[in-house]
Parts: C-alpha cells; structure tokens; sequence
C-alpha cells in the first residue's frame, strides 16, 4: 500500500509540474502578443542624453566623468528608416533590425524560466561542538528541502527581486520593463563595451531609473569596459560590502551573447562560491575570543611590527604540506634538511615523526580541540615540545601548552582581532601586526608567515590541495594506518567535486576549500612579487608559483647554525603581552553583546507588507550590524557576521521561490521564528561560555 501511495503521489507531482509549465507557456504567449503590437516609442535623442548626463552627475559623478567627454570607438548610433540602431564601423547592424522587441521578448522569457546564480549550504551532522549555528543552520536547510521541492516547477522572476545582474546592456530597452514589473534591490549590470553604454545614453530614460531606483531604496552598480576578471573582482567587493548574502541566490540575466559576456557569466557561475563562503560563524568566533583570553593571560607573544632580520632574504625554507607528493620527496628534504628552515602544517607533523623528521617550526590554525587531539595522537610529547609552534590568535591554549615555544599571529577579520587592534578601545597594540590571506588551510598559514618575516626563497612540497592519484594525504600521515590503508577519515570521493589545472600535471581533483586555499596563495604572493615560491607538487596549480622538479632547485651549500637562527627570529619578531592581556580582559568583561543582538531582533520583529518590504527589512539589519564598523565596537561585526549572512542567505530563499508573495511571506516568517531563535541562544551561549576553551573530545576518531 506505501508504494502505491508513493505511486500516486509521484503522479500528481508530475502532472501539477506540467500544469504550471503549461501556465507559463500560456503566460508568455500572450506577453509576446502584446509586445508585438507595440512600437517602438520615439525619443529626442540629444534631449535624452543631456537629461541622463545631469542625473548621472547627480546620481554616480564617476559614470559621468567617464562619458561626458566620450567618443566611440567601435560602434555607434544610426538612424535607420526613422529607428535608432546601433551599428559597426562597417555600418553593420550589431543588434539585430528588430531590437527594440526581441529585446523586450528576450526578457519575457527570462521573467518566467529566470536563471540563478544559486549555492544551497548542505545539512551537517550534529556537531560534537554543540554549535547552535549548526543547530538552526540546519533547521533552515530542512525548511528549504521542502519548499524547493514544493515550488520549483512555478518558479517565476519574482515581483521583488534581491540582486539582479545583468550580462550585458546594449540600448537598455529591457531595462524599464524590468523596473516597471520588479522592485529591483539591488542591481548590477555588467557592460563590456564601452560604447553600447554610451550609445543607451541617448535611447534609455536614466534619468528616470536613476529616479526610480533612489526613491524606492534601491541600488544601481555598473561595470563597463571590464573583462570577465575585473568583472569578479568588481562584482566580488560589492557584494562583500554591501551584503555577501545575496550571492548564494543572485538572479543572472544575459541580455546578449558575445563571448566576453559568456566568460564573464561562466567565471560568475564557476567562482561564486569563493564569495558566499568562508563567512566564519558565531560559536567559532566565540571560540576564538575566549582562546584569545587564555593565551594573553599566558602571555603568548604575539607576531610583532618589525623589519625582517636580514639573513630572511637569502635562507630557504621548505613549506610541507601533507599531501601525497610529500612522499615522493621526502629523501630529498631529508639529505637538504641542514641547509633550509623545515616548516610543517597541521596534520604533516605525523607524517614528519614518522620519517624521523624534526621540522624547525610547526604551524597549526584550528581552533577546536580537534587539533590537540591530533597532535597528541603523535604520541611523543617530547618531540613536539622540541619544535616551535608558530599559529593564529584563535588557537585553543590546549595546543599551544604541548610546545615549549610558540608565537601567534593575528588573523583578520576575527572578533579577538578587531578587538586588539581597535584604536578606540586603546590597547596597546602598536606593535604587532596581522597576517593576511591565513586562512583556509595552513599551508597558506605558513606561506603568510613566511613572507611576512621576510623570507624570499620558499619551496612549497606536498602542498599538493588537489588529488593526480587515489592517495588523498601522505601515506605516513594520520590518514592512514601503519600498514598504508586508508582510515577513511577524509571523504575524497564526496569533497573533490572540482577540477582544476595541476602542477606538473594537466588537471587535478580538488576541493571547493583546497581551490579557495590555493587562490589565497596565489593573491597573497602577488603582494610579494619579489618572492620566489616555488611548486614542487603533483597537486593545483597556484598563481604565481613555480612548477618546478627536484633537478631545477639551486640552494646553497651553506650549513648554518639553525638552532641559533630560530632563536633569534623568534626573540626578534616576538611581542610582549602582558599589558595586552589586561586590557583585553577589561574589555571582554563589558556586556554589550546582549543588547546589540537585541536591536537586531526588533529590526525583525516589525510586520512586513510586501517581499520588497521583506528584503527592505534584512538590509536594515545589515546595516545596523555593518554600523559598528569603524567604531570601539567593530568586533561585534566580526561576532555577528557569519550568523546574519548564512540566515539571512536562507531567508531570501524562503521568501522568493515560491510564485505568489503571500506564500513567500508565509514562509518568511517561519524563517525569521528560526533566526530570532539562533539570536536568542546567542545571547545565552555568549554570557555561559564567553571565557571557556573548548573541550571537545573526539580522541577515539583520531588514533
């Protein structure tokens, strides 16, 4: 009887699907009919332009400056048989002769099949952590798992849309239809050619838009004359400023196909992700106030301002990673060990221990307790209190008491952080420094480290963040057992669903993670030009690394005192905290979280009319957070950031999938019953656990 249930079910899923494909194909004809009775309107095309020119000075100087002067390059107006076309040098048509209402049908039948630059955060187990984000993240996601499926077969371009952006302009004409028959947010239009945007000046009211948009609350952003890379690059930042939630759900209308606006959308599509994660979330910044607490208090120094030490310049040193091709060099970094600085990350240390291999320095990042557990699972305690750990401020202190000598660096964009070097809170914080693009992984930990302290020689070996084989680590490390079989604590074949240029091979599998790791390498060595980094891995290729075999190496046959050397590095780029810490702690003890979480949830708890109401409502939220940037309490920014983009990414799903915006709001309002609930145990976490490590203990996972 449950299958024939399920039968039944399955059948009338099917047939309402048809019947709402139906509905839009009708929809649409008749919308077609109508635009092909219409004319096209005609304008007085100097009038239009200088009436565009004065809003566009008002409204965005720069577009303005940019045009006011202008002259085309490739393409201009012509009038042909009394209608406005744009054409080539050669007085070719570009646009087609029927533009104004193929441009017009084009849109109708994005308005009901619009496309979507979409990521869907997946549901986690439980966390051993007892992370309340985990907890109600994933009561978003099952809310989601249904309305996805209940409405994807209606889906239309909603009557309010959050972010719209559009690949390509030509004369706009879609462009008051658009804003006619959708409350646009936020809109980005993306234009390659110079000349199609200023040819719009004098067919497209802007004047008009530029109105209608200031009046109702709304955002214009243009990117002219860009190629696809400045184009992400544009469109990245404004979307990190100005609310990275929008990018797991951004509404993508390509008006025309040429081949730069095809790499723009595809680069979009492919390197979105980049955007809408790595967000951080609250329980782990709250981790990381709290580790910070501990380790001032045990006066840990930390990375201090200073010059390198003029012996960085000409040292080498090896960074090594944990993965596969680790194994395949390992007879080389043992016969040059005395030669160059030995750097292991993370989990590379069992590995190390293993080939009889003490590192001059060590790095970790994490900050759970995950990590002591990892590092005990050496089980040689004297060997890891011989080495020197080097490591972020959000470390749990467990970590750092298993190494006689340890130095922190400050992570950006992390509560402790913006806390230590806040002018207006007045620590003394102005000798010490941060390290930029830490983070994903701690390869790029090491790699920050390293040029930060000056050094311009670096071989990176088993810092492979990408799979040429079927071993995902190398075979010494923790991943597998004595005998090389596979623990299967890493899920290769669920986490390397991407493809990327290898190192020393043509393509390599990879992680969404690895990839982000190793475009962070990549942008941070392009702050160090002067550094020479070079790839020695089976692994992704990185920007600005070079490929490079064992044979191509040239390193000096200098054997020098290292134990000295690292002596003096760590006296030298130490920072006292002792006073810090004082501070700190004075600082931690204000209770001011409470309240300000508090002023976000009366934000939300007003009634909402409409959708356009709705995402009006989540940007007022963004924000008041966003308010306390540049003010004594900008940690609240880094605490809250996370939680407020995750939620308020599921919200806008929830509100905008299904057809109808009283079902939207329905479901909206369900979603927000969640985010007050996740803000309220945030406020309870906060005052229970705000001086606590975590204790976390999954040992037994480990050995």
């Amino acid at each position: 009887m449950d299958h024939l249930n399920h039968d039944i079910t399955a059948k009338i899923a099917t047939l309402e699907s048809q019947q709402q494909q139906l509905k839009k194909q009708v929809s649409l004809a008749h919308a077609i009919d109508d635009i092909n009775a219409r004319t096209q309107p005609s304008v007085d095309p100097m009038a239009l332009y200088h009436a565009n020119m004065q809003a566009f000075k008002q409204y965005i100087p720069d577009i303005y400056q940019s045009f006011v002067n202008y002259q085309p390059v490739k393409f201009e107006l012509a009038k042909i048989a009394e209608v406005l076309h744009l054409v080539d040098v050669d007085d070719n048509l570009v646009l087609g002769e029927n533009y104004f209402r193929d441009s017009l049908i084009d849109f109708e039948q994005y308005r009901v099949n619009p496309q979507l630059a979409r990521i869907d955060f997946a549901e986690e187990i439980d966390s051993v952590c007892d992370f309340i984000h985990v907890k109600y993240l994933n009561q978003f996601i099952r809310a989601l798992q249904g309305i996805n499926q209940k409405h994807k077969a209606e889906f239309v371009l909603p009557e309010a849309v959050n972010l719209m952006v559009c690949f390509g302009l030509g004369l706009g004409y879609f462009l008051p239809e658009m804003l006619s028959k959708h409350s646009v947010k936020r809109l980005y239009i993306y234009e390659p050619e110079n000349d199609f945007f200023y040819a719009s000046l004098f067919t497209l009211d802007w004047a008009d838009i530029l109105q209608r948009l200031d009046d109702s609350g709304s955002s214009l952003h243009l990117c002219l004359g860009a190629d696809e890379d400045v184009f992400f690059q544009d469109i990245s930042y404004e979307l990190m400023t100005k609310g990275r939630y929008d990018s797991t759900f951004s509404f993508c209308y390509q008006h025309y196909q040429t081949e730069q606006t095809n790499r723009a959308l595809e680069k979009f599509n492919q390197q979105n992700f980049h955007v809408a994660f790595g967000l951080g979330f609250f329980d782990d910044s709250l981790m990381a106030l709290a580790h910070q607490y501990h380790t001032l208090n045990n006066h840990v120094p930390l990375l201090a301002k200073v010059e390198p030490l003029p012996e960085c310049e000409t040292r080498s040193v090896f960074i090594l990673g944990n993965g596969p091709s680790l194994d395949e060099h390992i007879d080389y970094i043992r016969e040059n060990r005395d030669k160059v600085l030995l750097v292991s990350g993370g989990t590379t240390i069992r590995a190390l221990q293993q080939y009889g291999i003490t590192p001059d320095f060590h790095l970790e990042m994490e900050r759970t307790k995950v990590t002591y557990t990892v590092l005990k699972s050496v089980d040689d305690d004297a060997y890891l209190k011989s080495i020197p750990l080097l490591t972020l401020n959000t470390v749990t202190p467990d970590v750092l008491n298993l190494f006689d000598r340890s130095l922190m660096g400050l992570k950006l964009q992390e509560p402790s952080t913006e806390i230590i070097l806040n002018a207006e809170l007045g620590c003394d914080s102005d000798n010490v420094t941060q390290l930029i693009f830490a983070n994903p992984t701690v390869s790029n930990l090491a790699l920050s480290y390293f040029t930060r302290m000056g050094f311009k020689n670096i071989y990176l070996f088993g810092v492979d963040l990408g799979f040429s084989g079927e071993a995902h680590h190398s075979k010494k490390s923790i991943y597998y057992n004595q005998s090389g079989e596979d623990k299967l604590l890493f899920d290769k074949k669920a986490l390397s669903g991407f493809l990327s240029p290898g190192n020393h091979v043509d393509e390599v599998e990879t992680t969404m993670i690895f990839q982000m790791s190793a475009k962070g390498m990549g942008e941070l060595l392009d702050f160090y030009p002067d550094v020479k980094c070079y790839n020695l891995g089976n692994g992704i290729k990185i920007k600005n690394a070079i490929p490079t075999y064992q044979a191509d190496v040239e390193l000096t046959d200098e054997v020098f005192d290292k134990a000295e050397f690292v002596n003096r590095m760590l006296a030298h780029y130490s920072a006292d905290t002792q006073v810090l810490a004082q501070q700190y702690s004075a600082i931690l003890e204000q209770d001011i979280f409470a309240d300000f979480v508090d002023e976000m949830i009366v934000i939300i708890k007003s009634p909402v009319l409409s959708r356009y109401d709705a995402l009006e409502q989540l940007h007022q939220q963004f924000k008041l957070l966003n308010s306390q940037l540049n003010t004594k309490h900008a940690f609240l920014v880094e605490l809250l950031n996370g939680t407020l983009q995750h939620c308020h990414a599921a919200l806008i799903k929830m509100l905008l999938l299904p057809a109808t915006a009283e079902q939207g709001l329905i479901y909206y309002q369900q979603g927000l019953n969640i985010y007050i609930n996740y803000l309220e145990a945030a406020k309870v976490k906060y005052k229970r656990e705000l001086f606590e490590v975590d204790q976390t203990d999954i040992s037994d996972t480990w050995k």
